[in-house]
């Protein structure tokens, strides 16, 4: 469950209502790019996502059951990023090795390598999507950039579709859909970036460590 978790930075297992939906529908292809244009483009992409230091937005998180949830996204690149949701008992936190998913109700926490999800493509130290990812497409529609991707190794299951700014090529939202084809969304607002941000943000520590600190172990 975990993997699936955060393959698809979903809230939790779906209920039976949802088991035949697949979320929210990628958009469908249009044109392709010449490879000329399509190695301009994601050379363009890798420059914007490699010189992004520190980022904060909004999010809007739209499940495989079509419901939807918000947050604040933190990044501190390489490798670190934070989802914290407004009403939701869930907290992601990449602190550049690891993925730990908090689950507060449950009062668990699990983790997986970051390079197993989806989220190193864009917090990887030298990102190179064409090198990193077997690019499916990659087109411009509508004042966005698309670019439709699988991992090469495997490591991660599934695929990722992500939209950039066609002006600015800033990462603007993204679709994850899993093995079992369910798709989730997640889209950002109010982006900033070269924000001051607390590098505790990107530390998560087991409850029980939390314990033993405070009984002063």
């Amino acid at each position: 469950m975990i993997t699936t978790l955060l393959l698809s930075l979903a809230l939790s297992a779906q209920d039976a209502g949802a088991a035949n939906q697949t979320g929210a529908d990628e958009p469908a292809l249009s044109a392709s790019m010449s490879e000329t244009e399509r190695a301009e483009t994601l050379a363009a992409i890798n420059a914007a996502l490699n010189g992004i230091d520190t980022l904060q937005a909004r999010f809007v998180q739209t499940a495989p059951d079509l419901s939807s949830t918000t947050g604040t996204l933190s990044v501190r690149r390489p490798g670190r990023l934070r989802f914290e949701y407004d009403d939701a008992p869930m907290l992601i936190v990449s602190d550049g090795s690891t993925v730990a998913v908090r689950d507060t109700d449950l009062e668990t926490t699990d983790r997986v390598p970051l390079r197993s999800t989806p989220l190193w493509w864009i917090l990887a130290e030298d990102v190179d999507i064409g090198r990193d990812a077997i690019v499916r497409d990659v087109w411009e529609q509508d004042g966005f950039v698309y670019v439709g991707i699988e991992d090469r190794d495997e490591e991660v299951q599934g695929s990722a579709l992500f939209l950039f700014d066609a002006d600015t090529y800033q990462l603007s939202q993204w679709y994850v859909t899993d093995a079992t084809e369910m798709t989730t969304r997640i889209a950002l607002e109010d982006v900033e970036t070269g924000v001051s941000l607390d590098p505790r943000l990107f530390v998560l520590d087991d409850a029980d460590e939390r314990d033993d600190r405070r009984r002063g172990r």
